[in-house]
Parts: structure tokens; sequence; C-alpha cells
């Protein structure tokens, strides 16, 4: 697993050298748009509609569209990549008050050495008081809101989360409904929820269609490149290992 930066946990006075490691794997297969005639993976070109020519990178800036379907160019040196990668606490509050649906991405924090002692000590005060601590770090060059919780009582792990200004409001609205329900149909209906309560296990619920894709992939055989004129020998060679790959498919 590898990290993707070293940073610091701003705890108080109190800093702790850890290292960031993304906590859940995307679940989504890769797959990609293919020609049928050869194969080859199709490419996506920087192409201008109205110049009618493919844009060089030097010839590229960043713009945002305006409601009249014009765009503003931002200022590049504006937008360059900041590289702080302290994670500030900021408070601590009960995970209850903090709604899930601002919950974004995981993240493992791993004590690097000399970290252990106030890593711990961190760990072991949340646990003890039942809180998670917010906070705010830069990530991927952009700011963001975090939390910070203890995982199965021993591994500190972080949130990134959305900003309330994220949340779209028109959505409060969809539960307005003005059909009434009936005494009975409340007590029918709470108890058959009761009846359904179990404690949650996540293992009982893999991802059954992606483990389906995944089987259906590996059953298939890699499809062959047709040669071409101006093929490199590394080509070559990777063609030769797909299909030696595809015999042996075929004779196990």
């Amino acid at each position: 697993m590898r990290s993707l930066y070293k940073g610091v946990i701003g705890f108080g006075l109190v800093s702790i050298p850890i290292q960031v490691y993304k906590a859940m794997d995307d679940e989504k297969v890769e797959i990609h748009w293919l020609h049928k005639v050869c194969g080859s993976r199709i490419q996506y070109r920087k192409y201008c509609p109205t110049c009618r020519i493919e844009v060089e990178a030097a010839e590229l800036t960043k713009g945002a569209p305006t409601p009249d379907g014009r765009y503003v160019v931002l200022d590049e040196e504006k937008l360059e990549t900041v590289h702080d990668h302290n994670v500030s606490i900021i408070s601590f509050h009960l995970l209850d008050a903090i709604d899930p649906v601002y919950y974004r991405q995981a993240y493992w924090l791993k004590p690097m050495p000399g970290g252990d002692k106030a890593y711990r000590l961190l760990r072991d005060t949340m646990k003890q008081t039942n809180l998670v601590a917010l906070a705010e770090l830069t990530l991927r060059s952009k700011l963001s809101l975090a939390v910070v919780r203890t995982y199965e009582d021993s591994t500190l792990m972080m949130h990134t989360l959305y900003y309330p200004e994220s949340l779209r409001q028109e959505g409060k609205r969809f539960g307005e409904i003005a059909t009434p329900v009936s005494a009975k149909e409340q007590d029918m209906a709470t108890m058959l929820v009761k009846h359904m309560q179990e404690p949650f296990v996540p293992e009982h619920y893999p991802n059954v269609a992606r483990r389906e894709l995944l089987e259906r992939i590996q059953s298939l055989t890699p499809m062959a490149k047709e040669p071409h004129n101006y093929q490199t020998t590394e080509e070559v060679i990777s063609l030769m290992e797909q299909l030696r790959e595809s015999v042996a498919l075929k004779k196990s």
C-alpha cells in the first residue's frame, strides 16, 4: 500500500508526524473504449471545435463558465498547487453530531518515527471521551474539512468532508408529503422494522455485481491487436505476451 504523502497532525501544541494512506479502493472495474478493428484503446484529444485543430499543452488555460454560457479566464498564479500537508485540529465533537451526508473519502493515518506516543495519546483520549476531531487540511491542492476518529480501538482514521454549500437544498423538500398515515399502518410498519433489525456486519454485503464482472473478464481471452507497420519492438513483445497468455488460458 503506497503512502499518499507525509504530514503532521496539529493537536494543540502537540505535533504528530504521520503518513496518509487511502483506506478505500474504488469498486469500479476499469473498462475502456476500444477500436473493434484492431483492439487499440481509443484516445481522447484536446480539440478546439472553433479553430478545428488539436491544441498543444502550451496553448491551454483554465476558465470558469458564466450563466450566459461564456467563460472567464482564471489567473494561473492563483491556482498554483498548495503543498501544506498539516492536519490542523479545530475542535472536538460527538460522532453522532456530524451527519453522514457530509462524509466523502476515508484515509488511514499511520504514525511516523517519533510520533508513536503522541499518536497513542490522541487515540486513547478520543476513545475515553467518545469524541472525534474536526480538522482542516490541504488535500490535492484544495482546502478540506475532515474528521479524525479512532477505528477498532487501535488506529486513527481520517474522513474528508463535503462543505455545507455542497448539499443541494432542493432535496430537503422531497419529504414534504401530505398523504395521511393511520395509526394501525404506523404500528405495523414499526413492528416490521423491529423484526428486520439486526447487527450490521459489512462482510455480509459484498459487491456481488463487481465479483461477477471480474469473473467474466477473467474467463475471456484477451483481444490480440492487429500488427501495423509502425509497430515498435516493445509492442511486438507485448503482443507475444498476450498470445502466450491466451494459449495458456485456452489450455486451462
